[in-house]
């Protein structure tokens, strides 16, 4: 389990290249779907913008990490509806 293999604090956040070897992961993509994986099953794992993944040290580090995330999803959607708009020009 990747949760077990993460330190507590983003100052010790472990980069991704890391964290695929010790976790013996294939790659990047694969971690990335064990992390969802564990998340789903209610783990908390937060990551950094540089890529680091880690356990939250207090309430604060999950909350910039969920500004984060809704940061990144009003992004996600704003691209979405762009390109929904384009798709019904045609």
């Amino acid at each position: 389990m990747i949760v077990e293999l993460l330190p507590t604090g983003k100052e010790n956040a472990i980069p991704s290249e890391e964290l695929v070897n010790l976790a013996k992961c294939n790659s990047t993509r694969e971690l990335q779907q064990v992390i969802a994986s564990e998340r789903a099953a209610g783990a908390v794992i937060l990551s950094s913008t540089t890529g680091g993944y880690y356990l939250p040290a207090n309430k604060q580090e999950i909350k910039e990490f969920c500004v984060t995330l809704k940061n990144r999803a009003s992004n996600t959607l704003a691209a979405l509806e762009s390109a929904k708009r384009a798709l019904e020009e045609e």
